[in-house]
């Protein structure tokens, strides 16, 4: 549950009618209990059955109810938060890893587009210079232009 003003007056109430819920069936779960030997619960117990008793127990038992509720719903919500976090956590680790993949292919598929044009410029590139030097065994002479482009790699 977020901290923020505008949710913390109803927390409160929720907490609070909690405790007093909780404090006063322990009064009652006292009130029947046949536990007259033990110290405190046994004056608790006697307690209960004098006039008020139980209203007078369960308000004892107010501030001990509270505290022990609210130490169980800040654990609640603190594991919550820690899950939570781990969660956030393990979701990026994975995403990092998911990114790193996708990284990986995209830079395998530009490789291989980039080596089938060079191997494709290369090729001709030899093609020329052979036919270029046939050429030249044969003793054909070339124009200007054609010479240009054998030496160039004008498409």
């Amino acid at each position: 549950m977020e901290n923020d003003a505008a949710s913390r007056p109803l927390w409160r109430f929720f907490d609070g009618s909690v405790s007093v819920s909780a404090s006063m069936l322990l009064a009652i779960l006292i009130s029947a209990c046949p536990c007259g030997g033990l110290p405190l619960l046994g004056y608790l117990n006697w307690l209960t059955k004098q006039e008020d008793g139980i209203i007078i127990v369960a308000t004892l038992l107010l501030f001990p109810t509270t505290a022990g509720l609210y130490g169980v719903f800040a654990m609640i919500f603190a594991a919550k938060e820690t899950i939570e976090k781990r969660a956030m956590k393990r979701g990026r680790r994975v995403g990092r890893e998911e990114g790193r993949e996708e990284g990986r292919l995209a830079g395998r598929e530009e490789g291989r587009e980039a080596g089938i044009k060079e191997g494709v410029q290369a090729g001709r590139r030899a093609e020329r210079a052979r036919i270029a030097k046939m050429l030249a065994e044969h003793g054909v002479s070339l124009t200007p232009e054609v010479a240009r482009r054998l030496a160039d790699d004008v498409e």
